[in-house]
């Protein structure tokens, strides 16, 4: 396998999410995201284990929650020659979570969610066949979480967590008209998050969280019907994250949330395949991300017989410049607009919001394609998104 070949692999490694915020997936709780995920401050549900861990110590009772994120992709490229869209099946994100507390002061939960992912597929027909036909992320973290009462208006949390990710990549060659290049590999690496929680009147809540950043190298198999079948390794990376958010309950049942989120993509400043059966074959090839901020506000409101409605909205700034733009990310400028609504029972509570994703972008500079082929053209994104909560009281 020669370097053009392995250049052609990582250059088309990161698989996409929703075309925002590089491949960060939020959504974990339906409320949450119909709020924008404004919720940091909030965090009064089982998935605060994911928002914020200091959160947990409001439940005075043990809580399990089960949350399915679903989403349609529906991507379009314009380029100098033709238009092309991707295949956009619906893709599902599961999520639960069970916190429960220990006393007064100390809480404990789990959570097994996917806080990064999602897939792209091309197909063989795009316009940059050998920058990427398809790509599958699945980000898998299990989280052991406390929350503890400093003072009755002061909480911290703390959560360790054990990450397996699978990556599937499939791209063609550019040598022959069904020729292709896939590698599958996964791994096992761990992560943590602290959080910080201070509401000083019932009112007014602050919060403040920290993810840990990531990196790992996923071990598995090279594939090609041209080159044949081999050993292989590839570096992976998640950023730092911290958000921040400021909750105001002007009066019953009213909530108001705004949270800004910053993730380190700075970090990404390249990635490495190679290939263990040619000793001593390694290719670097550049990312050089930015770092981005995403911007968060919601609204909601609760009545007496447990009804809740909620909206919200949320901008994602662009972590990935055109020198090095890869359509299997395909990141922009991207907003989100959410409306939902759902019901607490005594035991039962449930939840339901619809999110409507968009963005666009005009790509010109790409210098970082290989085999010939450029990225640069006019993208179109228009996602829609279903969430489902179904929570429980013990």
């Amino acid at each position: 396998m020669n370097s053009r070949f392995y250049s052609v692999l990582v250059a088309g490694l990161m698989p996409m999410s929703a075309m925002a915020a590089g491949y960060y997936l939020p959504n974990q709780d339906a409320y949450a995201t119909a709020m924008g995920n404004a919720f940091v401050a909030t965090a009064d549900n089982p998935s605060a284990v994911f928002y914020n861990p200091a959160g947990m110590t409001q439940l005075k009772t043990p809580e399990a929650e089960l949350n399915l994120y679903t989403i349609n992709l529906a991507k379009t490229v314009t380029t100098d020659t033709e238009r092309f869209k991707s295949k956009s099946p619906w893709q599902a994100v599961p999520a639960l979570f069970y916190v429960a507390p220990i006393n007064d002061k100390l809480s404990w939960g789990i959570g097994s969610y996917s806080p990064y992912g999602l897939g792209a597929d091309w197909g063989q027909g795009s316009p940059f066949r050998t920058v990427v036909t398809s790509a599958k992320l699945i980000y898998s973290n299990t989280a052991l979480a406390i929350g503890y009462n400093i003072t009755d208006t002061l909480s911290i949390g703390a959560s360790a967590s054990v990450v397996y990710t699978n990556l599937e990549l499939e791209q063609g060659l550019g040598v022959a008209p069904l020729d292709f290049l896939q590698i599958k590999a996964d791994g096992f690496t761990a992560a943590g998050e602290l959080g910080l929680r201070w509401a000083p009147t019932p009112e007014h809540a602050f919060g403040l969280t920290a993810s840990t950043a990531t990196s790992q190298r996923l071990s598995g198999k090279v594939y090609s019907n041209i080159l044949g079948t081999g050993d292989g390794d590839i570096s992976f990376k998640t950023p730092m994250r911290v958000a921040f958010g400021y909750s105001y309950k002007p009066a019953p049942g009213w909530n108001l949330e705004a949270n800004i989120e910053w993730l380190d993509w700075d970090s990404l400043n390249d990635l490495t395949a190679t290939s263990l059966h040619l000793p001593g074959h390694a290719i670097s090839v550049p990312f050089d991300w930015q770092s981005m901020f995403i911007y968060e506000v919601g609204v909601s409101h609760t009545w007496e017989n447990g009804y809740t409605v909620a909206a919200g909205y949320d901008y994602n700034s662009n972590a990935q410049p055109d020198t090095h733009y890869n359509p299997v990310i395909g990141d922009a400028d991207f907003q989100s607009f959410n409306v939902g609504f759902g019901r607490k029972l005594d035991c039962w509570s449930w939840f339901l919001t619809y999110q409507l994703g968009y963005a666009n972008r005009n790509v010109n500079g790409d210098v970082n394609t290989p085999a010939g082929q450029n990225a640069n053209g006019k993208y179109h994104e228009v996602n829609n998104a279903i969430v489902l909560s179904a929570g429980y009281k013990f």
